[in-house]
């Protein structure tokens, strides 16, 4: 009986021995598939020869068969069905054969070489093609040897050497089996040359190359370099054919068809890449020497990390092909390159690889770029318009995914390019329009987002970018045309915006966009803001969903809103802002107080404009409506009074010329003379003005004998120098007698001259 140690022993030493049996199976098992993969490598590479080994081979081994076991029952079958005795075939005449395969045989070349000539004009690759397809090269070898053995069996006949099978093997089966064959192969030589048969039938070999990856065998020999460098040059060479014949066709359908197989390719690979072995992903020498990946020597490694060398490869492909198609002008394809670009940004974020999801978004600005430098060459705003779409296509998917840090930094980028857009409108007008379309798509998704309900901070945050997205930091508003600042198409976006964010209660947003508009103000001026939000309004209110012209993008209207009911409340808003901001910027500025800014709101609203910058800074218009003012009260005329004097509306100005006599300032010294009753002579007095107010002049005479005087004039000629002026005024007035203040009062004159000039 086993003590425990020692069974314990045995346990070990068994459990040892099954281990190393197992890994010599297994390394066993590498090494059969290794070298298997060797063989059909091999073969692969070299499918002529190939084909040539498998034809002789079956050709020999049938004649064999038939001569040992079919060539006794066929003879029967014959003599049966034809009721005669056929005796031999040894003097059969085949002198024929020879001269009929090499008919055959060049009947089919002639025909190859006429249609793949003419084919690989337009499609380059069309010749290697044609040397890998495996059923033409069978059926060529098959007509080249048939034509060898008919020639063997006649050389051999004529030297009394006769094998009876051969001969009527080659003349009674193989013959006919390819005369029969060769119409429809040259029908299948035509339909092979077919453009979209061949993009067809690099796609599907492409993706059995990649298919094969996840098998068992080629992740059991993912550690062997040799292995790995061919399968990522087998892939890479596929891309490189479809690039190639990209750039050779000139049909529309046909490079439509390369994108989307490019693309579907791709996306294919990321879902079945992780089943791939990790070891695959290691870039071999030989795709590091790809002509993708010339410039990117430093990139190799982060390439391993993610792996995502493939996927480099086809980015890059596409980014090349998208410049072409702006070069050539080829809108709806180079849209189409982008809309395939936000299709692989989905299966990205469904497969949840990181790291393709920032690849796709580094695309997408990398297309911006080329479209953005485009644009400004040509003049021409459609590829970002049709690019804004797809790009905000992609964001979507990342908001339906919950991707806050992607869409957050996506909507930075979009910003950014709105800036950059904004800012070359001086050289390039028309694709300013486009900063509209990226406001637009951005508008869309803060609708999304704000259906998903997601943190409120983070909202805020994107609102904010949307609000910046014409905002240039360095740039000057007042640079711009005046046809854009009356139709600033991305105020209409955010106006919009606001709207829907009112209609949900969300009253935080509503106040941020309404202050951001409110900042037109500033260059605009009251009246062009004013009237910049009724040509806004009525563009929202009247506006239909659709355009009544046609786009890339279709007939959508991006300035549509279904919340017109809306547009009253949010207007009020926007107007009692301006009010507000208005009545706060001309009180600091001019230091009024209540009523003298309120007394100066009423004045700007009587005049035609509607404006407060009319009544400060003009003097007449000040005059003009000063004259219409009704119910003025104490209180009010102090205010008028006091609001002259601070807009410096009286002729302390050095800048003014008075016109009237209600711009005389206090303190000034007045020269008045006059005639006094009964008298003929011209007595003339000083006085000094004490208060202006819009109904009298109040002067302050020193002496009582002057103030007799003044009491005794029927009428008046005033005579001043304002202190700060070189030019002495005169006016005619007449005298009002003493005012309640005890002071002299004066009637005001509308017209004052002027009478010197120092």
């Amino acid at each position: 009986m086993k003590t425990v140690p020692e069974a314990e022993r045995y346990s070990t030493e068994d459990s040892e021995t099954n281990s190393e049996e197992l890994s010599e199976q297994k390394s066993t098992n590498v090494s059969f598939s290794f070298f298997l993969y060797r063989l059909i490598a091999y073969a692969d590479a070299r499918r002529s020869i190939a084909s040539f080994i498998v034809v002789l081979s079956v050709v020999v081994l049938v004649d064999i068969i038939f001569n040992k076991y079919l060539f006794v029952p066929y003879i029967e079958l014959v003599e049966s069905l034809s009721n005669a005795s056929l005796g031999g075939f040894a003097e059969l005449d085949i002198g024929f054969a020879p001269e009929v395969w090499q008919a055959l045989l060049g009947m089919i070349l002639g025909t190859l070489i006429l249609v793949i000539s003419i084919a690989s004009q337009s499609i380059p690759k069309l010749i290697d093609l044609y040397m890998k397809d495996v059923p033409s090269l069978l059926y060529i070898w098959l007509l080249i040897i048939s034509g060898g053995h008919a020639l063997i069996i006649k050389i051999y006949g004529e030297i009394g050497i006769v094998r009876e099978s051969s001969r009527i093997f080659n003349t009674h089966f193989l013959l006919t089996i390819c005369a029969i064959i060769a119409f429809p192969y040259v029908f299948y030589i035509l339909r092979y040359t077919k453009p979209t048969n061949i993009i067809n039938r690099i796609y599907n070999n492409n993706m059995d190359q990649i298919t094969a990856l996840t098998s068992k065998r080629n992740r059991a020999l993912s550690h062997i370099p040799d292995v790995v460098e061919y399968q990522q040059y087998s892939i890479f060479e596929a891309l490189n054919q479809l690039d190639d014949i990209l750039e050779f066709v000139s049909f529309k359908e046909l490079k439509a068809d390369i994108v989307h197989d490019m693309c579907l390719t791709l996306q294919n690979y990321i879902r079945l890449k992780p089943d791939i072995a990790p070891a695959f992903f290691k870039v071999s020498p030989k795709i590091r020497t790809d002509i993708s990946f010339k410039t990117m020597v430093g990139q190799f490694g982060e390439m391993e990390r993610n792996q995502s060398f493939y996927e480099q490869k086809c980015f890059r492909l596409m980014g090349n092909v998208y410049i072409r198609l702006l070069e050539h002008g080829e809108f709806d394809l180079s849209s189409m390159v982008t809309g395939e670009m936000a299709n692989l940004g989905l299966t990205a974020i469904e497969s949840e690889d990181e790291a393709i999801i920032e690849l796709v978004i580094i695309r997408f600005n990398t297309f911006f770029r080329m479209a953005f430098k485009h644009a400004i060459g040509t003049n021409e705003p459609r590829n970002i318009y049709n690019l804004s779409f797809f790009y905000g296509q992609f964001i979507k998917y990342l908001v339906e995914h919950n991707k806050v840090d992607q869409v957050k930094s996506c909507f930075g980028y979009l910003r950014f390019y709105g800036v950059e857009i904004a800012k070359t409108f001086p050289k390039v007008p028309s694709v300013y329009f486009d900063v509209a379309a990226i406001a637009f798509e951005m508008k869309k998704l803060l609708e999304q987002i704000h259906h998903e309900r997601w943190d409120i901070e983070i909202q805020k945050a994107l609102v904010n970018e949307i609000l910046q997205v014409d905002n240039p930091p360095d740039f000057n508003k007042d640079d711009l045309d005046e046809g854009i600042k009356l139709t600033n198409t991305v105020r209409n976006i955010q106006f919009g915006l606001a709207l829907f964010y009112q209609s949900e209660g969300v009253e935080e947003f509503v106040e941020q966009i309404a202050k951001d508009i409110l900042d037109d103000l500033d260059y605009l001026g009251e009246s062009t803001f004013y009237r910049v939000l009724g040509m806004i309004e009525g563009l929202m209110r009247f506006g239909g969903p659709t355009f009544w012209e046609d786009t890339d993008r279709g007939n959508v209207n991006i300035f549509f809103t279904h919340n017109k009911d809306q547009i009253d409340g949010f207007k009020k808003r926007l107007h009692d802002l301006a009010e507000a901001k208005l009545k706060k910027k001309t009180k600091d500025k001019y230091f009024l107080t209540n009523t003298e800014m309120d007394l100066l709101w009423e004045m700007s609203r009587l005049t035609k404009v509607k404006e407060v910058e009319q009544i400060i800074t003009k003097v007449a218009n000040f005059e003009l409506i000063l004259s219409e003012l009704q119910n003025i009260d104490e209180a009010r005329l102090e205010g008028l009074v006091s609001l002259r004097e601070k807009l410096n509306f009286n002729s302390e100005n050095p800048k003014l010329i008075v016109t009237n006599s209600r711009q005389v300032a206090v303190g000034t010294l007045l020269k008045i003379s006059g005639i006094i009753s009964g008298s003929n002579k011209q007595k003339e007095i000083e006085a000094t003005v004490q208060l202006n107010t819009p109904n009298f002049i109040f002067v302050n005479i020193s002496s009582t004998a002057d103030s007799k005087i003044f009491e005794k004039f029927s009428s008046l000629t005033v005579c001043f120098r304002p202190l700060r002026q070189k030019m002495i005024y005169q006016f005619k007035a007449a005298p009002q007698g003493t005012g309640t203040n005890k002071l002299q009062r004066i009637a005001h004159a509308d017209a004052v001259k002027i009478i010197e000039e120092l």
